[in-house]
């Protein structure tokens, strides 16, 4: 939840910071409408901005809270303290505290000097490529084509409001107005630049410095993604002769073994989890997931497959990835017989070792991501 928390007011937090930036511009160029005097605008600002500072408070909450990552409070407020992505991250906690400054200068309005104000108020301007920046490198989804729209419609916004303001008023200061455009121009195509062979690139979650024991697995290089295969040799010690089948549903075990992360030669990932399971359930499982880079180490999952038996017979049930939600794997199996078995899979993982619990299900859910 907190995972989730946190990616979502994150990105509300900057389409709200977006629409206040533009807000902004246009009030400074006294924007107006029959339905829409100058001071409606000022208004809507002023409360966007509270928002902006509302959810920017919850994101920082919900990722200091999210002990996945090692983000502290202090992190939170002093920047490029972190472990975790210390540039990116950092980026945005001086965001932050431009906007922390500027929130506490509004409710000081009225005892320091406007000029002072106007200047602290500048600020928020400042705090929004950083921002973005921050959303772009330390975030898990720009992969994703509607976050990535997201982004690039924000960025279209703040660059027509700011084009706008430009043009309004020409030809006063025209070098100054020039000069201004012309550093706009260069810093969206150094954004685009940086954005296409940076976090939109696979192994971005490494270059970005995430600490290596987050990084799921190690990677290598692959022609092309295999079939399902048992694993080879038992991932325990020698044992009695295996059993040649399942015990009755409903059962529930734990189980422990091994998860390698491939990079397919597409560019793709491809994370694959062999384990045992022991006890009152002897029993092998193994499961394929496939897909894209999630940009934290995990695979947004585009298919995934499974096997599950004895240790005689460890494809007696094989099927499909049916739900991925974190931790948590549903899989749909069946037999030759045609018999059914829905489980639910919950790992962790340490390293190169996964260990969890399985048990029979009749939950299905939908894809998502594998962290």
């Amino acid at each position: 939840m907190l995972w989730y928390s946190t990616r979502a007011t994150g990105l509300v937090a900057l389409v709200l910071l977006t629409a206040t930036v533009v807000l902004g511009v246009l009030t400074s160029v006294r924007l107006r409408t029959r339905n829409w005097p100058g001071f409606a605008f000022q208004s809507l600002h002023r409360r966007i901005s509270l928002l902006t500072v509302v959810f920017v408070g919850l994101h920082v909450v919900t990722t200091v809270s999210d002990s996945f990552a090692p983000i502290g409070w202090v992190s939170a407020v002093v920047p490029f303290t972190s472990p975790y992505r210390r540039l990116w991250l950092g980026l945005g906690t001086v965001a932050v505290d431009l906007l922390l400054a500027v929130a506490v200068s509004s409710l000081l309005r009225h005892r320091i000097s406007p000029h002072s104000w106007r200047a602290l108020h500048w600020l928020a301007y400042a705090s929004w490529p950083l921002a973005v920046a921050h959303g772009l490198g330390t975030g898990t989804d720009p992969h994703l084509g509607w976050v990535f729209l997201l982004v690039v419609g924000c960025v279209a916004a703040v660059v027509g409001a700011v084009g706008w303001r430009l043009v309004a008023g020409w030809p006063a200061q025209a070098g100054a107005r020039v000069a201004a455009a012309t550093t706009s121009v260069v810093a969206v195509i150094a954004l685009a630049a940086w954005t296409t062979t940076g976090p939109l690139r696979p192994g971005w979650p490494a270059r970005a410095g995430t600490p290596p024991a987050l990084l799921a697995g190690s990677k290598t290089t692959v022609a092309s993604p295999t079939t399902i295969a048992p694993p080879s040799g038992a991932l325990g010690a020698a044992s009695p002769p295996a059993p040649s089948s399942l015990p009755a549903p409903p059962f529930h075990a734990t189980f422990a073994g091994t998860i390698t992360q491939q990079t397919l030669s597409n560019g793709s990932e491809k994370v694959e989890i062999k384990a045992e399971t022991s006890s009152s359930l002897v029993s092998v499982l193994v499961i394929v997931i496939s897909g894209s880079p999630d940009g934290s180490g995990g695979v947004v999952m585009e298919q995934g497959q499974a096997s599950f038996g004895p240790p005689a017979a460890p494809t007696q049930y094989q099927g499909q990835v049916v739900g991925l939600d974190g931790p948590r794997i549903l899989l749909s199996l069946a037999d030759q017989a045609g018999t059914r078995m829905e489980l639910q899979v919950d790992i962790g993982i340490v390293g190169s070792t996964v260990t969890g619990e399985l048990a029979t299900s009749s939950a299905a859910g939908e894809g998502g991501n594998l962290r």
